[in-house]
């Protein structure tokens, strides 16, 4: 979830962890979503706060107002500073998502959302490189040319997932700058009011695109470097003299003052670069390091996969990041939250949205944290299927064209499964970590073919990895690019 992750303005999560469980009663969240001469109560105040009008007098007295005004105070705004902050059409749509989702399902833990905070669209399998391990099996070496989503039908799917009011849209692939397409559809994205991130492998990013993209007005751009070997990267992926290209890339949008992050996919074949990929991050200027949690699907090989024992190394290595108050690393991993937690740090991080001081977090690492598929983001596909995670490409669950996205994440039984935590099988049915990590859902289902079962990627998990990978090396059945015993 791209906002947190690279946010430079730190959040007061004491007093918001006190508007969550005391402020906000649904009592209060109904009265804001009633309407009053055609709007609710919450647009009315979204629309004139910190205004100098009549009618703030009167909305002064709804309940929700005063609740606004307590988190207006935790962030330090003026009135009129908040107001203005209110109205910007990604915080509007964040805010509306939140109230929406407290109406419908209470504070859950995990907190379940009435739409995505955020829709990763990988948005071609276009690509100028042959990476191997591509979840997406994008590029020259998927070898049929797939159908892709028409630029026509891409609108409509836009305008499909404004309607929901989703406040954050990831642009992903293969490799989106390379789309002819990506620029207006990008463009209209703004108007709706997506916060825009893009992931790319930067080889594209000359000096021009950058300013394009300082234009364009993203959030944030995550460059892939796998290394900080350039003959490790490049071998990484497929093409020779990518490294570099990747690396000017970082530098043309850090010169333009886009932030920039470096994504690492961590494997067993790089496990050894994330010591040197940190300090590289601070020699270019790069704000954060977001580890990858490698999952075996496309063409990723079960081979490459971290075995529990070499990722717990991997988060202790994070975790001294974080020690040495270097807030500049964060993973998709969710058990890294759990690692955090279970080795005192003053620090932990709440899956990947970022970090915090563990002192401050309590009980809203409980309600932010862990796997957010089907929970808090989706997928759309090339083709515009619609899957719960990147990491489950083949999963589909609906047809961005073909019913409204809202119906789908509202119906969808798949989606409601990964909701359900209660019966999650192996350790993490049991772990008293199951509300800020509930493993990764994608691991399970790559290696069992079962949503619900043990995530073998943990230390606590570790006997079902063991037992998978023994039939595994005795050369049991793997099948296409989901591997699971047959």
């Amino acid at each position: 979830m791209g906002l947190w992750v690279v946010s430079r303005r730190r959040f007061d999560i004491v007093k918001t962890k006190f508007l969550l469980e005391n402020a906000i009663s649904r009592s209060i969240v109904r009265r804001a979503l009633e309407e009053v001469d055609g709007k609710t109560r919450l647009e009315k105040i979204i629309e004139n706060y910190g205004k100098d009008v009549p009618v703030l007098e009167r909305i002064r007295d709804y309940p929700i107002y005063k609740v606004l005004d307590i988190v207006r105070r935790a962030f330090n705004r003026t009135p009129e500073e908040f107001g203005k902050e209110l109205r910007n059409l990604t915080v509007k749509k964040i805010l509306l998502n939140a109230v929406k989702s407290l109406e419908k399902y209470g504070v859950t833990t995990p907190q379940i959302f009435v739409a995505p905070l955020m829709i990763v669209w990988n948005f071609t399998y276009r690509c100028n490189l042959k990476c191997r391990h591509c979840y997406e099996n994008a590029g020259v070496l998927r070898g049929e040319k797939p159908r892709e989503l028409t630029k026509e039908e891409k609108f409509r799917a836009l305008e499909n997932l404004a309607e929901s009011h989703i406040p954050t849209l990831f642009f992903s692939g293969g490799e989106p700058l390379i789309h002819p397409d990506f620029w207006d559809i990008a463009y209209k994205a703004k108007e709706y009011g997506f916060y825009i991130s893009i992931a790319t492998n930067g080889t594209l990013i000359d000096e021009e695109m950058a300013k394009k993209i300082k234009d364009l007005g993203v959030g944030y751009v995550a460059i892939s470097l796998d290394a900080a070997s350039p003959e490790l990267h490049d071998n990484f992926r497929g093409v020779k003299g990518m490294w570099e290209r990747a690396v000017r890339g970082i530098q043309n949008l850090v010169k333009e003052g886009v932030t920039t992050c470096i994504a690492y996919t961590l494997t067993r074949v790089n496990k050894d670069e994330l010591p040197k990929l940190l300090k590289l991050r601070e020699e270019l200027g790069a704000y954060k390091v977001l580890v990858y949690n490698f999952v075996p699907v496309g063409r990723g090989d079960i081979a490459d996969d971290l075995s529990p024992l070499e990722r717990e190394e991997a988060y202790r290595i994070m975790l001294k990041e974080l020690k040495n108050e270097h807030l500049t690393v964060a993973t998709t991993a969710p058990q890294f939250g759990r690692f955090c937690k279970q080795n005192g740090s003053k620090f932990v991080s709440i899956s990947h949205y970022g970090c915090a001081r563990s002192e401050e977090l309590g009980a809203i690492v409980d309600v932010i944290g862990g796997c957010g598929a089907g929970r808090a983001y989706a997928v759309i596909q090339p083709d515009g299927r619609i899957t719960p995670c990147v990491y489950m490409p083949q999963l589909t669950i609906g047809h961005i064209l073909e019913n409204s996205f809202q119906q789908i994440w509202d119906e969808s039984p798949v989606l409601n499964m990964l909701r359900d935590r209660s019966d999650l099988k192996g350790h993490c049915g049991e772990c008293e970590y199951n509300a800020i990590c509930g493993g990764c859902r994608a691991r399970a289902y790559a290696y069992f073919g079962d949503l619900k079962a043990p995530d073998p990627g943990c230390i606590y998990n570790l006997k079902y990895y063991e037992e998978f990978m023994e039939k595994f090396k005795n050369n049991q059945a793997i099948s296409g690019g989901v591997r699971k015993l047959s």
